[in-house]
């Protein structure tokens, strides 16, 4: 059977701060996904890889707890209400100001959002298994963030995300509503690191990015005003690893003739890796170059569903304005792609 389980020591317990809750997640190909119920993070996803089809890790997630509560590197970070930084961490919406501390020990700048350091919730009448042409194992996770709970967002929303694993993907659904009174700015991205089976490094793979502009920023990563932010380009890739250091946004996502946009990294000599997609937004690429013992262990592709500092940009307003009772949906998910064969 296929199933969802509730754990407390599917990770490493470091230290005195005790267990986290994890959901795990299996499917009966082999592949199996575990989500800490902190932050809806994944800690690993597992799937059938290669001729002899046996689970390979696919995520460089937290091995630790304490790297989780860090949120070190925000590793499979669920990056809402905002999604990576918010300039100075102040913002101005509906005519008042607001400022926004880190959210995290130990971060300096505001960044990544809140639903990462919340503990979520099972929605269970969702969960369990889907049956279909492929039978699919499924979750659904929410969590509510209210007018007092953080400085500088007075307002009140809540999310949910349905996570789907087959034999060779995960899919998510991610979803959000605004249950305040007033307008809310919303806007969400995830914040994952990939790796190759095989590769103990990203140096040897290629990347291919399907967009039509790369986004321009300053020193802090923050993107440049207006239309100077977006500088036209062809499609990116195939993009040599080995050398390359990217902490770069792409907008402008060309997709496929399913609609769905796929970044993909992948082995040049088998043909094999991953193709995250995305039914729109855009797309940052992180190769970890200053992760320290795991810098370009793995590569982080993030969908995101706007610019950095949406907040702040006349161009990103009709993004971010959620008005009271309104929904917004943002869906994307990671494939499989195997090896081929000798």
């Amino acid at each position: 059977m296929t199933d969802a389980t509730v754990c407390s020591n599917a990770y490493i317990v470091e230290g005195a701060l005790g267990g986290l809750p994890t959901i795990t997640l299996t499917h009966p190909s082999g592949a199996e996904l575990v989500v800490a119920l902190r932050g809806a993070t994944i800690l690993a996803w597992r799937a059938p890889w290669g001729p002899d089809g046996s689970p390979q890790d696919l995520v460089d997630g937290y091995t630790t707890e304490r790297a989780l509560l860090a949120q070190d590197a925000t590793r499979s970070g669920l990056m809402f209400p905002f999604s990576n930084r918010i300039a100075g961490g102040t913002y101005v919406f509906d005519g008042v100001a607001h400022r926004i501390l880190p959210v995290a020990p130990g971060e300096s700048s505001t960044m990544h959002g809140f639903a990462r350091v919340l503990d979520w919730e099972v929605v269970p009448e969702v969960d369990g298994l889907v049956t279909g042409e492929a039978d699919t194992a499924a979750v659904t996770l929410a969590t509510t963030i209210r007018s007092g709970d953080f400085a500088g967002y007075p307002f009140d929303v809540e999310t949910w995300i349905r996570l789907e694993l087959t034999e060779q993907s995960l899919d998510m659904t991610w979803s959000y509503r605004n249950v305040g009174e007033q307008a809310a700015p919303a806007v969400a991205g995830w914040h994952p690191y990939f790796r190759v089976p095989g590769h103990d490094s990203i140096d040897g793979l290629e990347l291919r990015v399907p967009a039509r502009a790369t986004v321009a920023t300053d020193a802090d990563l923050i993107p440049l005003d207006g239309d100077a932010a977006r500088v036209a380009r062809d499609a990116v890739g195939p993009v040599a690893l080995a050398g390359a250091r990217l902490d770069t946004a792409f907008t402008d996502l060309v997709p496929d003739v399913d609609g769905r946009a796929r970044t993909r990294v992948l082995d040049p000599v088998t043909g094999g890796g991953l193709a995250l997609w995305q039914e729109r937004g855009g797309m940052h690429v992180y190769t970890g170059d200053g992760l320290g013992e795991r810098a370009r262990a793995a590569i982080a592709l993030e969908p995101v569903e706007t610019l950095t500092d949406a907040f702040n940009r006349a161009d990103c307003a009709q993004h971010v304005r959620l008005e009271p009772a309104g929904v917004r949906v943002f869906r994307f998910g990671v494939e499989v792609i195997q090896p081929r064969g000798d």
